[in-house]
């Protein structure tokens, strides 16, 4: 067996199966005992929402204790005044202050009404009704009300949040006969109350049946399975469990006649148990430390050969070049490490043989910059020669001549000067403006262009030469293959994730089976026909390669075209990447 499947083997005895095994179980231990834990605090919360929400109902049902025990509401209702106008005046000097006082207390109350059960006693505004004008739907829920006790009544039970509405008689100063009926109606904000004291968040609250086939309607959280829809259905008493991935706590809401069901996913457990994740993690570390010390301990003795000729490569240096590593192997033994033991000295004569090669370079190098030095001298001379043309032109009043050697001259101390790869964007829109006002003089009324840049940072840092291929391409196969007027246009534009810089033209564009050509070879890098280094596919998947390889991330350059149109080159600059290359320019 070799060496290396010994060590895997090892490694899987000794440090795998026992690190897995035990995490398991200790994660299996910690999820069941978290899980329960996390479930009975949270149904100590719904028991604590549900006691708030009981005293809030508690207060409003006040209300009709109020009244009841009010001599003044009593007595109008009983019909104890004979005109219409000490009715009237009744209600406006005592009954309305307890009415404007009772929703002072209760703000809930969305609309306060009684309805009058005896016949003669006047009805006054929206709040004092005679008893026909009670809806079904009310008429139904008193019809078996007990004296002394109100009932709470869901009128809306499938929507999420439900209004409520408080039922209760009021009777007479002897309490003999019912003189009224109190209706108030609470908006949905109580029950969203509720909901948001039992959790909120990720956790959904829903008011459920107590028992019996559940309602289907939309709002169901799509956690829940139908397994554990069926089980809520069921009306188990159990307050609370967990079926796979979802966490139920339940709670039955005497005064409604309701239950509440809280629902949440498993997952939403952990959130609350980081430290003892911490203490599983560290636990983990330290028992594989160990392990792997005692692995280490126990493969260190099959890899001594190997910690050999580790020493051997540690005291290599120039002045020390053994040229072999003493051997006390077995004679005759044939495996990885022989293997890696010649194949070691056979590099070492290797490298004494580069090293002498690498000497010869440097040497070559030293002549290549002296040549490159005397080059210096050329490029120099044509400036000199190129200023010496335009102010002859200039002198002798020749203002196209000296323009058009004041442009190349720009252009070609941009092209042979440049000590770096890379440039600024303003820099770069430049010197293509230049080469831009060379052709419009050579090709006069059929070329025209325009320069829009709405981009902040116009020192961006980008690759010198990356727009002057796509000028040159609309220049050369849209304006100078056609004799009617070409337009070209170079516009600059950002957003909040990327810089656009298009180079558009208005020539006779590409045609479709070229375009597709094109596309492949910019997206695929594929292999183009020798014939399109003449017509610009060579050039157009440099720029697409520089551009990828300077910003990197999504920057691409995107080819449109439509025949007898024009044609689109727009390069897409992801910002981040942008930032990041500009300030690496500003640093050095």
């Amino acid at each position: 067996m070799s060496i290396v499947r010994k060590m895997i083997l090892g490694y899987i005895l000794l440090i795998f199966i026992p690190v897995v095994t035990f995490g398991y179980y200790y994660y299996s231990k910690l999820y069941d005992s978290v899980s329960r834990q996390f479930v009975e605090s949270r149904q100590k919360i719904l028991e604590q929402a549900y006691s708030n929400m009981k005293a809030d109902l508690a207060r409003i049902d006040s209300t009709q204790r109020m009244l009841q025990y009010n001599p003044y509401v009593t007595d109008y209702l009983d019909g104890s005044y004979e005109t219409d106008s000490e009715s009237i005046y009744a209600y406006n000097r005592y009954i309305n202050p307890v009415i404007l006082q009772s929703l002072n207390i209760s703000p809930e109350i969305d609309t306060f009404r009684i309805y009058i059960t005896k016949q003669g006693v006047l009805p006054i505004t929206d709040r004092l009704l005679e008893l026909s004008a009670l809806d079904e739907q009310g008429a139904g829920a008193t019809r078996m009300l007990r004296p002394g006790q109100g009932k709470w009544i869901l009128p809306d039970s499938k929507v999420e949040a439900p209004p409520l509405v408080f039922y209760q008689n009021i009777y007479n100063h002897d309490f003999t006969e019912i003189v009224g009926l109190l209706e108030l109606r609470v908006g949905s904000e109580l029950i969203r109350k509720f909901y948001r004291a039992t959790g909120g968040g990720d956790w959904t609250a829903m008011l459920l049946p107590p028992e019996g086939e559940l309602p289907e309607r939309e709002g169901i959280p799509s956690a829940v399975d139908p397994a554990t829809w069926a089980r809520m259905a069921s009306g188990e008493s159990q307050t609370y469990f967990i079926n796979r991935e979802v966490i139920v706590n339940q709670l039955f809401i005497q005064e409604l006649g309701v239950r509440v069901a809280v629902i949440g996913k498993v997952s939403e457990v952990f959130r609350s148990i980081r430290s003892q994740e911490i203490v599983m993690i560290t636990t983990l570390a330290v028992l594989l430390t160990l392990l792997s010390f005692a692995y280490y301990t126990l493969a260190s003795t099959i890899t001594k050969r190997v910690l050999r000729l580790a020493r051997h490569m540690r005291n290599l240096n120039d002045d020390n070049l053994k040229q072999s590593i003493s051997k006390e192997d077995k004679p005759g033994r044939k495996d990885e490490i022989s293997f890696l033991t010649e194949t070691y000295n056979s590099m070492l004569l290797r490298m004494d043989e580069l090293i002498n090669n690498v000497h010869r370079a440097e040497l070559r190098n030293k002549e290549a910059a002296y040549k490159v030095l005397q080059a210096q001298i050329k490029p120099h001379f044509l400036y000199n020669t190129l200023e010496t043309i335009r102010m002859l032109a200039e002198s002798n009043n020749d203002q196209e001549v000296a323009e058009i050697s004041y442009w190349f001259g720009k252009l070609m101390r941009y092209s042979l000067s440049a000590q770096e790869d890379h440039t600024v964007l303003s820099k770069e829109i430049e010197t293509v403006v230049f080469y831009l006002n060379i052709h419009k003089m050579r090709l006069q009324k059929r070329l025209t262009y325009e320069v829009d840049i709405a981009v902040t940072d116009e020192q961006m840092s980008c690759p010198r030469f990356i727009l002057q291929p796509l000028v040159e391409n609309s220049i050369i196969h849209g304006a100078s293959v056609t004799l009617r007027p070409v337009h070209i246009r170079i516009q600059a534009a950002e957003t909040e994730d990327v810089i656009r810089i298009s180079v558009s033209d208005s020539g006779i564009g590409i045609p479709e089976d070229r375009l597709l050509q094109l596309h492949s070879r910019l997206s695929n890098g594929e292999d183009v026909e020798p014939r399109e280094e003449a017509e610009g596919g060579v050039g157009l998947y440099n720029v697409s390669e520089r551009i990828k390889s300077f910003y990197g991330g999504a920057s691409r350059l995107v080819l449109e075209s439509e025949e007898g149109k024009g044609t689109c080159l727009t390069i897409i600059i992801a910002k981040g990447a942008a930032s990041e290359h500009a300030n690496l320019n500003s640093r050095r």
